[in-house]
């Protein structure tokens, strides 16, 4: 065997291990015919660490009621488009947030904003410049007008109003109708070299299972849940005789040597995901600095963001040693077609989102790693801007959220603003079609391609991660520095 054969197959086979350590296997079968295959890429300049943390949400949120317009006479086109403000008993169809409801912030040009009452959490974010609202966000496959859309007058991303597309064309950062990887697998594809420490860890890191957005095409991502690494249970040398006679009998199975050689090979897989699991364990344990002392709120999205500080604090160490990483978390219920405006509707998941990027923010500057890590939401799409009767329907163009380092502060968000292009929430308005559903104005792979490229991605290389972004004027825009 040719030696850049064997050093193919010992790639395939580290990168594996973190497949099988995550308990991500069956993510495993599509990418046996990558054996062969090596992503030469050069490690990226420099020695710095930096993190991209996605937030999917599930379901397609009403993002109009999260980021609000606060001017008298804007708000009242959108109050009227929602038609009016929601009371439970005199106006149970509404969708509207009353004015003197709203959470006001004022941007960096002076303009004043709404949040959602339940977003509270992110007015301190926002007032330091460690937040920013992507303004009528959503997949493109060019740049489009609402004439454009509604004559056919250019080509429209395929499969709209559906979750299960919609979402992986968020998760691809393209609009083609195919696709193998997201774009947050091919980054981390491209940046696995620059993490020359626990190379059996994969850069892309999953505490909410497998997804697309994290699958390369040579690198797969570590799946472990908000508790930290699967832990093989009855097979433990610290637990009872029997567990131990268990553990010492798979050991024994697992250093064998077998033929044929992929017989071999799998015993090869399962001792180093053992060992790979085993080290994550030891770095996170809290008698080795592996806790952080930031209090998290209840619930799921929290308890996953948590664990995710405490693997960036991690990975800055020596047991693990890494430059690049690329998280995935998500939170679901914004599939709002019935009880939108409930207590336990939309307002409760925002609450929840703006909470737990409250604590996230306070753990990453806790770990003195808030300068170094970015994160931002995705979701299906945003929603209609009238009511169904109790809820609303899907829509196309929303707003989503980044949340760093303030530009400020030593870091790279232009936080404190609303970037992009706002539209005037008129149902029949300039950008809406078909009850207020919003034509986006700032497409997914410019949005991702500037997130890649503060990450390290060469600008010449942004088109090969998010096919289509030559067709928009910019490939990087300004939020990032």
């Amino acid at each position: 065997m040719s030696r850049s054969l064997r050093e193919d197959r010992r790639n395939f086979l580290r990168r594996v291990t973190g497949v099988v350590a995550g308990g991500a296997a069956c993510a495993l079968i599509p990418q046996l015919e990558l054996v062969g295959r090596a992503f030469a890429a050069d490690p990226l300049p420099g020695s710095d660490y930096r993190a991209l943390v996605c937030i999917f949400l599930f379901g397609g949120s009403d993002s109009f009621n999260m980021l609000i317009p606060h001017d008298s006479a804007e708000h009242q086109i959108y109050l009227t488009s929602r038609g009016g403000v929601y009371d439970a008993a005199t106006n149970p169809f509404g969708l509207g947030i009353a004015h003197d409801q709203l959470v006001a912030v004022t941007d960096t040009q002076g303009r004043n904003w709404g949040l959602h009452p339940r977003c509270a959490a992110m007015k301190p974010l926002f007032d330091a410049g460690e937040l920013a609202f992507m303004a009528n966000v959503g997949p493109l496959v060019e740049p489009l007008t609402k004439d454009d859309v509604v004559r056919r007058l250019k080509r429209l991303p395929p499969y709209l109003y559906s979750h299960n597309d919609q979402q992986k064309l968020w998760m691809r950062g393209h609009s083609n109708r195919t696709g193998s990887a997201g774009w947050g697998g091919k980054l981390g594809d491209r940046v696995e070299a620059s993490n020359l420490g626990l190379q059996s860890l994969p850069p892309s890191i999953s505490i909410a299972g497998n997804n697309l957005f994290q699958l390369g095409e040579t690198t797969l991502p570590f799946a472990m849940s908000s508790g930290g690494p699967a832990v093989i249970n009855r097979f433990r040398n610290d637990g009872s005789a029997a567990d131990k006679i268990r553990s010492e009998s798979l050991r024994a199975l697992i250093e064998s040597s077998y033929e044929p050689i992929m017989q071999d090979q799998y015993a090869v897989i399962g001792d180093s995901a053992i060992n790979l699991n085993d080290t994550l364990r030891v770095a996170l344990n809290p008698t080795n600095g592996g806790d952080i002392a930031t209090v998290f709120p209840a619930g799921g999205l929290a308890s996953q963001l948590r664990m995710v500080a405490r693997m960036i604090k991690a990975s800055r160490t020596s047991a693990i040693n890494h430059r690049r990483q690329i998280y995935y978390v998500s939170l679901g219920g914004f599939d709002t077609h019935q009880n939108q405006m409930a207590d336990n509707g939309h307002g409760a998941l925002l609450q929840q989102l703006g909470d737990s990027l409250a604590a996230f923010r306070a753990a990453l500057a806790e770990i003195g790693a808030l300068n170094d890590t970015t994160t931002f939401t995705m979701s299906d799409f945003g929603r209609t801007l009238n009511s169904n009767g109790n809820g609303t329907d899907h829509g196309w163009g929303g707003v989503q959220l980044v949340m760093g380092g303030s530009a400020n502060g030593g870091g790279a968000l232009r936080g404190g603003q609303v970037w992009g292009s706002y539209p005037l929430l008129e149902l029949d308005g300039a950008q809406a079609v078909g009850r207020g559903r919003m034509v986006p104005t700032m497409s997914v792979n410019q949005m991702g391609s500037t997130l890649a490229q503060w990450f390290g991605l060469p600008a010449a290389e942004a088109a090969a991660i998010f096919p289509g972004i030559e067709n928009f004027a910019q490939s990087r825009l300004g939020f990032l520095g």
